[in-house]
């Protein structure tokens, strides 16, 4: 792998820089007539994974992969990578606010590993549900964890002993190294939360012996002090929640139709997005809020209320990925494991800055 600290000038990583080619068509209709592969420094995706990435100011682009931390102003045409080991596939992990942190329950114990450095360094926060709290045994599951817009934590969590279950949600505050309890339910089936800013936020549940498969919204105005019931949804497969403003969230499902409103959660509406599925959403402003889809890349700009399928596509390759992260209203990028396209015009335009064509792994 890449020596720690060393920035490397490249004229195309493991991945592809059509930018910096001349005219049209892809890197694979210019080979051999220019040169594609750089041997020296073909280890960023070669054996790695991305795991993260987010777009900063104007080019910095910095993430975290499998082996290592990159960091690039100048759109890949050098980076630095420092080696690190990242436990990502193995536990459950939330970034955001240039905070990484995952967890590993251990028995009553949630274990958290939280770094503000991009990896370089770790810090360990330990919480135990035994301290002021009558569950002394058992075990606990991490379901999801949150970084709030303010950078708050927030570990939503089930605790299971024989026939008993419970939801539990825990307000962590890192700074102090300390964490409280604000919800517990008992036979309650946790599924998703998120927070639009540090007053309000939204979490889904099922009840154990409820209605079929019927999902329930709580919500809280008051940074999760207290909780009050919303609406109660049909069925959802794995709903995930995008907070928009502080009364307009969607829930979306992986599958089938997602929902919107505008009233804090009392009441929803479905909206049309894309028919086969949605990975995420992602408010770049209380106005604009993008969808990144099986099958491509969706657009909002009246808040989620209605969508429009973006093109897409560049130098003949469809933008997807796993997830996506965007500075502001128009400057965004889309990843998955082995690649990453940009866009400075909302969408409009694309570029690729890694890509694994097959032929730089022979």
């Amino acid at each position: 792998m890449i020596s720690s600290g060393k920035t490397i000038g490249i004229g195309f990583l493991v991945a592809s820089l059509l930018f910096s080619c001349k005219g049209d068509g892809t890197l694979l209709g210019l080979y051999p007539a220019e040169p594609i592969v750089n041997p020296d420094v073909r280890a960023l995706i070669q054996g790695n994974r991305i795991v993260y990435a987010c777009l900063d100011e104007r080019n910095q682009i910095r993430g975290i992969t499998e082996k290592g931390s990159f960091s690039t102003s100048n759109r890949f045409k050098s980076f630095s990578f420092n080696p690190s080991s990242w436990l990502w596939d193995a536990h459950t992990a939330a970034f955001g606010e240039g905070l990484l942190v995952y967890a590993a329950a251990e028995g009553t114990s949630v274990v958290l590993r939280h770094s503000s450095d991009m990896g370089a360094t770790w810090q360990v926060h330990e919480m135990s549900i035994g301290e002021g709290d009558d569950l002394i045994s058992g075990t606990l599951s991490v379901v999801q964890l949150v970084v709030g817009p303010d950078g708050a934590l927030w570990v939503l969590a089930e605790y299971h002993a024989g026939m008993d279950i419970r939801m539990l949600l825990y307000h962590v505050n890192l700074d102090e190294a300390s964490h409280e309890l604000v919800l517990k339910r008992n036979n309650a089936i946790a599924l998703a939360i998120d927070f639009a800013d540090y007053h309000s936020g939204w979490l889904l549940y099922r009840e154990r012996y409820g209605p079929h498969d019927a999902v329930r919204v709580l919500k809280t105005v008051n940074g999760g002090q207290a909780w009050s019931e919303g609406a109660v949804l049909g069925h959802l497969n794995q709903p995930a929640i995008e907070a928009i403003a502080s009364d307009v969230l969607l829930v979306y499902p992986q599958t089938g139709q997602p929902l919107y409103s505008t009233d804090g959660g009392d009441s929803f509406v479905p909206v049309p997005i894309g028919e086969n599925g949605i990975k995420m959403c992602y408010a770049a402003s209380p106005r604009v809020v993008y969808a990144l889809l099986a099958d491509g890349v969706a657009k909002s700009t009246d808040a989620g209320q209605t969508w429009i399928r973006l093109e897409g596509r560049t130098h003949g390759i469809d933008v997807s990925g796993m997830a996506m992260d965007f500075y502001n209203e128009r400057r965004g990028i889309i990843y998955d494991w082995n690649k990453l396209f940009i866009t400075d015009d909302g969408g409009e335009s694309w570029d690729i800055l890694v890509y694994p064509y097959d032929y730089l792994f022979e």
